[in-house]
């Protein structure tokens, strides 16, 4: 079987066959939204379970929605998403599905056509063994859409945080918004766990609503933690514990930031433990999965 798959307007081809032309509004305008989604082989069931797949099926179309881009009936979403999960055969997998444009410079437009494609390819998160971060010296400004949707377009930013991660020799750049406090990582919520406290950017900052974060949030609560969303200072990530929480990232523990080490014992404990419940959860052995574990239907 191969390792990559590609669902592309009706059917699976050739990773390299997945084309759009340069006057789609994909290429012109970065007019797409997307998801990703995880996927768990589960060998007694001898079938993927997925993570919280409605949530991100609802992320997609609500996305889509805000950005005014055409979507296709979710049914047909779930039936490719089942197809390409079927070619990648028994491994635990990453599910790319996407709407974009391909003509109208919006949905009101006449000729407005829109279409969909679907990566994916087996995966297994891999952690450095020493993750360090910085502040990008760059703010994040919203426009009209802004961090509500995952859109391809809004992703632009992180070539200039990737710019600054490679030129200071770290494996993540956080930023900051527009009035100063703390957003997001490249590609991942943050949280910052204090002894049994976990505290994150609340939605207001800015940042898309993680569904990862939201996950963690629900174990923290179920194993006693006090749960905080709010605005977080920068200064606040150097007395922490920082996490990291993704779809493809999971989770990762943030060893230091703009070099300051952690300095919160207590919260690198609760850290542990919060990674060691969620890897437990998408194997189908916390109390919570049946809430976002299932397979595709």
């Amino acid at each position: 079987m191969s390792d990559r798959v590609m669902w592309f307007n009706g059917a699976c081809v050739p990773w390299e066959d997945a084309r759009v032309h340069v006057w789609d509004e994909l290429a012109l305008r970065g007019a797409n939204v997307f998801e990703g989604i995880t996927a768990f082989w589960n060998a007694d069931g001898q079938r993927h379970e997925v993570l919280a797949c409605d949530a991100h099926l609802d992320r997609l179309y609500h996305s889509a929605r805000i950005a005014d881009i055409p979507a296709p009936p979710r049914a047909e979403v779930v039936a490719a998403l089942t197809e390409v999960a079927a070619q990648l055969g028994g491994s635990d997998i990453y599910l790319r599905p996407a709407f974009y444009a391909k003509r109208g410079r919006s949905t009101l437009a006449p000729d407005s056509e829109g279409a969909m494609y679907i990566g994916g390819f087996p995966f297994r998160p891999s952690t450095p063994p020493a993750v360090r971060a910085i502040v990008s010296g760059h703010r994040r400004f919203g426009g009209p859409i802004g961090a509500q949707a995952k859109s391809g377009g809004s992703y632009l930013d992180f070539r200039v945080f990737e710019r600054e991660r490679v030129e200071h020799g770290v494996e993540h750049v956080f930023f900051l918004n527009d009035r100063g406090h703390v957003a997001e990582a490249d590609g991942a919520a943050i949280l910052l766990v204090r002894d049994r406290r976990v505290i994150t950017p609340s939605v207001d900052s800015g940042v898309l609503d993680s569904i990862t974060k939201r996950i963690v949030l629900d174990l923290a609560r179920g194993l006693g933690h006090q749960v905080e969303e709010r605005p977080v200072l920068r200064d606040e990530l150097y007395g922490a514990q920082v996490v990291l929480a993704g779809t493809l990232l999971g989770l990762r523990t943030v060893h230091t930031v703009d070099g300051h080490a952690a300095e919160d014992t207590g919260g690198a404990e609760t850290a542990a433990t919060l990674t060691g419940e969620y890897d437990r959860l998408c194997r189908g052995e916390n109390p919570l999965a049946p809430t976002y574990l299932a397979p595709l239907r």
